[in-house]
C-alpha cells in the first residue's frame, strides 16, 4: 500500500460537473396508484384515464415505471372507478407514498427534467439527444464555403448535469451540388447531413442512382404521392427532377424496429470540412482557434449555459421549470481532489529521461540509441523514384540515415542495401521491380528482412502507397517502411530520425521503455491485450488483437481475423493463440491476463459483460485456469473536462486521475485518466472502467499501468489519450480493413511468417 502511495500526488482540479440542489424547505414526492383490483396494467389505465384530475391535484408530474412524481405534497386522493356500471368496482386512488431525497429515484426526475431543459431553449437546435447549438452564433468561413455553429452538450450525471462546449460544421453547398462535381456517389456513404427546411441531422447510408424526385411514396397518413408533389404542397419547394434520392434509416421510437426514408440531395447540407480544407494548414488553424478553446473560456461557457438553464420556463408560459420542482443548478462548477501518477523515467539504450522534468522535448530528447535495436546485419532494399527528384530525396534519405544510424548504433543497418529505381509510377511497375529484386536475392541465397519505398505523392495520398504495402505483407512477407519524397524537404535529420524510431518498432525492436510498473505485473507474469473491430459501411469486417508478450510490455504478437467481429468465438480463439504465443516466449502461461477493450460507453457494458466477456472465461479455462483476467473498457468520448485549479484555469498534468464518487458513478470500478500533454486547446480525459478483475483490490495499480502504457507507443514521442495495446490494436485493424478490397486475387493481409516475427509491421 505504502509502494502505492508513493505513485501518486494530490492535487485539486476544476471541472465542468454541476450540481442540482433541492431549495430549502422543498421535497418531491413520490405516488402509486392504489386499486381495489391491482395490476400494472389497471394502473396504466387509471394513469390515462385520470390524467386531466391528477394535473388538477398535483399541478405538474412526471410518470416513471408507474410511479408519480411531483413537487406538490397531498393527502390520498380518490380519483374514481376504472369499471362504472359494473357490480364490484375498480377504485383508483392516487396515494402518497415517499419523500424522494436522493438515490436512482431522484436521479430518473432529473432526467426528465433535464431533458425538458433540452426541449425548451429559444433559438437553439437539438442535435442528438445532448447537443444544443446556436445557428445565429455561426462563423462563417465564405472563401471555402463552410460555417462553425457554436452550441453546448448536456449529460446528466447522478445528480447534476456535464457541460461543456460543442460545434456543428457545416457546409454551405448541398450534396446535390458537391455530387455534380465529384460524380462519386459512393463517396457520400456515412456522411452526415442536414435538411435544410428543418435542420435535422441524417447519416447517408446510400446514394439511390436509380431513383428521383418523381419516385411515388406512401406518407405517414398512408397516402400515395411523388416526392416533388410533397415537397411542393408541404414546404413549398420546387425540386430539380434530375437528381437521385438519398437512403438513410431511422430507429423507430420506443421500438426496436428501423424504418427506411428518403432524402433530397439539393435540400441536404453536408457537414464537417472537406478534404481541400483540411489539407489546408492555415484555414485548419483558424478553426482551431473556435473549436478549440482554452480552459478559461470553457468554464465560462459552461457557467453561462447554467444560469441559462436556472432561468429556463416552461413551453407556453412565464413559469420557471427549476423552481416549480423547488430546484436550482449550481451555475459555479466543482471542484474537486484528484490525484497525478508519477510518471517515472524513459529507458534508452545507454541513458534515460526524467519524465517529471519541466521542459521535456522528447522529439529530441528520444533521439539517441535506443533500447533495443536488432543486432543482425540486414538484408534491406531501398526503392526510390526514378526521376531528378526522386535521385535527390535517395540521397538525402541515405546521407542522413547513415548519420542516425551512426548515433543509434543501429548495427543492424551497418549492411549496404540494394538500392533499385523505379521507372514507372505503376503498380505493376512497383510489383515487377520487387519480384526481380526477390529473385536476385533468393539467387545469393539472401531473404530480403526491410524494404524502405522512397515514393512521389502527397501525405495518405501516395498513388502506390498500398501496392507497397501489399509487397511487403504478401508477397515478401517483411515490414516495410513507406517515405514520400516530400516529406524529406525540411527538418530532414530530425524526420530521419523518427522514421529510425518506427523502423527499430517494426523490426522486433524496442525504441524505449519505462519504469515504476507495478510491482504486482513485474512479480507474475503479466500480459496485456487489446481488441478492436474494423467496421466501416460496405467494407469486410476484420478482428484485430494484439497481446503483449514480454515483462516490460513492449513487444507483441499481432491477429487480423477477416470477417469476424466481437461475437461468436472470435475472441476466444484470439486469446487462446495470444496465450499460446506468450507460452512459447516465455516457457509459462501469463498468470495475469488485462484486456482493454476501446469505444464502449455505458449503454454497451451490458453487451461485453454479455457477449465478450464469457470468450475470454472460456479461453482461459480451457488453456490455463490458473490465469487471472481483468478487464477493463476505456471511452474516449466523454463530456466531462478536468482543469488545474487556480485564478487563470489551464489544461491539468499528464498523468491526473479524478475517480471521486462525486465525478465516477456506476458499480465497477472507475476513474478517468488525462494521459497526453495538451498545448493547444483543452485536454480531453479518457474514462476507464474495470468490469471484471480476478484480483482484488486492483485498481490502483490499473491506473498506473494504463497511464504508464500510454507512453509506449512508437509512432509518437510522449504520451498518448490510450494505452498504447489499445492504438496499437486501432492501427491494426485500420491498416489492414481500410486496404483490403473483395476481389484482390492475392488477399491485403500479412503473410504467417510475417505474423510470427512479433513485430508491429502495420505502424
Amino acid at each position: 500500500m505504502q509502494q502505492q502511495d508513493q505513485q501518486f500526488k494530490t492535487v485539486k482540479v476544476k471541472s465542468n460537473f454541476h450540481q442540482f440542489q433541492l431549495l430549502p424547505n422543498r421535497q418531491i414526492h413520490r405516488y402509486k396508484i392504489e386499486l381495489t383490483n391491482y395490476s400494472e396494467i389497471f394502473a396504466q389505465k387509471a394513469i390515462t384515464t385520470y390524467r386531466q384530475k391528477i394535473i388538477e391535484c398535483l399541478i405538474t408530474f412526471y410518470c416513471i415505471n408507474l410511479n408519480i412524481y411531483s413537487p406538490t405534497k397531498l393527502a390520498t386522493q380518490v380519483l374514481g372507478a376504472l369499471n362504472d356500471g359494473e357490480e364490484i368496482q375498480n377504485v383508483a386512488s392516487l396515494k402518497l407514498v415517499e419523500s424522494v431525497d436522493g438515490g436512482p429515484k431522484l436521479q430518473q426526475i432529473l432526467a426528465r427534467i433535464v431533458k425538458q431543459i433540452m426541449s425548451t431553449q429559444q433559438g437553439m437546435v437539438q442535435i442528438g439527444k445532448d447537443k444544443l447549438f446556436w445557428p445565429k452564433k455561426s462563423h462563417s468561413f465564405h472563401d471555402y464555403k463552410f460555417e462553425i455553429w457554436e452550441g453546448v452538450q448536456i449529460v446528466q450525471k447522478q445528480f447534476g448535469v456535464v457541460i461543456d462546449c460543442a460545434y456543428k460544421i457545416l457546409r454551405q453547398n448541398t450534396l446535390l451540388d458537391d455530387l455534380s462535381v465529384t460524380k462519386e456517389a459512393d463517396r457520400y456513404e456515412g456522411m452526415i447531413v442536414m435538411t435544410k427546411y428543418n435542420q435535422k441531422f441524417y447519416r447517408v447510408d446510400l446514394i439511390e442512382i436509380g431513383m428521383s424526385p418523381k419516385d411515388i411514396f406512401i406518407t405517414e397518413n398512408g397516402e400515395e404521392t411523388t416526392f416533388k408533389e410533397y415537397y411542393k404542397q408541404r414546404y413549398n419547394l420546387k425540386l430539380n427532377e434530375k437528381q437521385p434520392l438519398i437512403k438513410t434509416t431511422l430507429k423507430i421510437k420506443g421500438k426496436q424496429e428501423e424504418k427506411v426514408i428518403y432524402l433530397i440531395p439539393e435540400l441536404c447540407q453536408l457537414t464537417g470540412l472537406s478534404d481541400t480544407v483540411k489539407s489546408n494548414f492555415s484555414v485548419m488553424r483558424e478553426v482551431a482557434k473556435i473549436t478549440k478553446p482554452n480552459a478559461y473560456d470553457r468554464i465560462d461557457q459552461s457557467e453561462k449555459f447554467a444560469k441559462q438553464i436556472n432561468s429556463t420556463v416552461k413551453k407556453g408560459s412565464n413559469i420557471n421549470l427549476l423552481d416549480t420542482w423547488g430546484l436550482k443548478l449550481n451555475s459555479v462548477s466543482m471542484n474537486v481532489e484528484a490525484k497525478t501518477v508519477r510518471p517515472g523515467t524513459l529507458i534508452m539504450g545507454n541513458d534515460n529521461i526524467d519524465l517529471s522534468q519541466q521542459n521535456l522535448n522528447l522529439d529530441q530528447q528520444t533521439q539517441k540509441k535506443m533500447y533495443q535495436v536488432p543486432d543482425q546485419k540486414l538484408v534491406w532494399v531501398l526503392i526510390h523514384y526514378y526521376k531528378e527528384k526522386g535521385q535527390e530525396a535517395k540521397k538525402l534519405l541515405l546521407d542522413n540515415m547513415k548519420q542516425a544510424i551512426s548515433e543509434y548504433q543501429f548495427y543492424g543497418f551497418y549492411s549496404q542495401p540494394l538500392v533499385r529505381p523505379l521507372q514507372e509510377e505503376r503498380d505493376k511497375a512497383l510489383l515487377l521491380l520487387c519480384d526481380d529484386i526477390n529473385k536476385e536475392c533468393q539467387q545469393k541465397q539472401q531473404k530480403i528482412e526491410f524494404i524502405i519505398f522512397l515514393l512521389p505523392g502527397q501525405k495518405k495520398n501516395s498513388r502506390l502507397y498500398r501496392c507497397a504495402k501489399f509487397i511487403s505483407l504478401q508477397k515478401i512477407g517483411c515490414p516495410s517502411q513507406v517515405v514520400l519524397e516530400d516529406t524529406l524537404a525540411k527538418n530532414t535529420r530530425s524526420i530521419v530520425n523518427k522514421i529510425m524510431v518506427q523502423i527499430c518498432a517494426k523490426l522486433g525492436g524496442v525504441p524505449w521503455a519505462i519504469d515504476k510498473l507495478p510491482k504486482l505485473f513485474q512479480q507474475q507474469h503479466t500480459m496485456i491485450c487489446a481488441a478492436e473491430c474494423y467496421d466501416r459501411l460496405h467494407q469486410i469486417k476484420h478482428l484485430a488483437f494484439c497481446s503483449t508478450v514480454d515483462k516490460n510490455m513492449t513487444k507483441y504478437h499481432s491477429q487480423i481475423l477477416k470477417g469476424a467481429d466481437y461475437k461468436g468465438d472470435n475472441l476466444k480463439k484470439s486469446l487462446i493463440t495470444a496465450m499460446e504465443v506468450y507460452k512459447e516466449k516465455n516457457n509459462v502461461f501469463p498468470q495475469i491476463i488485462i484486456i482493454y477493450r476501446d469505444g464502449v460507453s455505458d449503454g454497451q457494458i451490458p453487451v461485453v459483460l454479455g457477449d465478450e466477456f464469457p470468450q475470454y472465461d472460456q479461453a482461459i479455462k480451457q488453456i490455463n485456469p490458473q490465469s487471472k483476467l481483468v478487464l477493463v473498457v476505456c471511452n474516449k468520448r466523454v463530456a466531462g473536462k478536468f482543469y488545474q485549479a487556480g485564478h487563470r484555469p489551464d489544461n491539468p498534468a499528464s498523468g491526473t486521475i479524478v475517480d471521486t464518487k462525486e465525478i465516477c458513478e456506476g458499480q465497477q470500478p472507475n476513474f478517468y485518466l488525462i494521459s497526453q500533454i495538451t498545448r493547444q486547446g483543452t485536454s480531453q480525459p479518457t474514462l476507464y472502467k474495470i468490469l471484471h478483475s480476478d484480483i482484488p483490490n486492483i485498481e490502483n495499480d490499473i491506473k498506473v499501468l494504463t497511464y504508464k502504457l500510454c507512453w509506449l507507443y512508437y509512432n509518437f514521442a510522449g504520451p498518448i489519450k490510450i494505452p498504447a495495446p489499445v492504438r496499437y490494436a486501432h492501427c491494426l485493424g485500420e491498416f489492414i480493413g481500410s486496404r483490403y478490397q473483395r476481389n484482390d486475387k492475392d488477399p491485403f493481409v500479412p503473410v504467417e511468417e510475417l505474423v510470427k516475427k512479433g513485430v508491429l509491421f502495420y505502424i
